[in-house]
């Protein structure tokens, strides 16, 4: 039986984006977490500490259980779970530049780190679930 070069990635382009997703969510956890109670925590790309507030702690963490519920919608073969998952990630972007984190070191300074995470975010969260439209609801 032949078949398409696409419908043979699926699962390797799948299992990649989802593992690329959980292990960027585990590291910014990590980052966050440790930040919070530790000495601060840090950017890629960036050598400055930078200590969250509870107010911060609070917000990530809620923002933390909309990314995970988008994961675990594209898990489930949903598509919804792309937006949900960007839209979380830019909603705490939105919170942070004005009121958190990035307003202490300026949004200027981290540019280039989050437009490289936001085009591999938009690539994996939402172009592949089009890409791959007849396998996602």
């Amino acid at each position: 039986m032949d078949t398409s070069l696409k419908s043979r990635s699926f699962k390797f382009v799948y299992w990649i984006m989802l593992l690329v997703l959980v292990g960027d969510t585990i590291d910014t956890n990590f980052r966050v977490t440790s930040g919070f109670f530790g000495d601060g925590a840090s950017f890629p790309g960036v050598d400055v500490l930078i200590k969250p507030t509870l107010i911060d702690f609070i917000i990530f963490l809620i923002v933390q259980v909309g990314i995970i519920y988008g994961i675990y919608l594209l898990y489930k073969l949903k598509k919804v779970g792309g937006y949900w998952f960007i839209g979380s990630n830019i909603f705490f972007l939105i919170y942070s530049s004005v009121f958190g984190l990035i307003a202490k070191i300026g949004i200027s300074n981290i540019m280039a780190p989050i437009i490289l995470f936001f085009c591999i975010y938009f690539l994996l969260a939402i172009c592949v679930p089009w890409f791959y439209a007849d396998k996602f609801e």
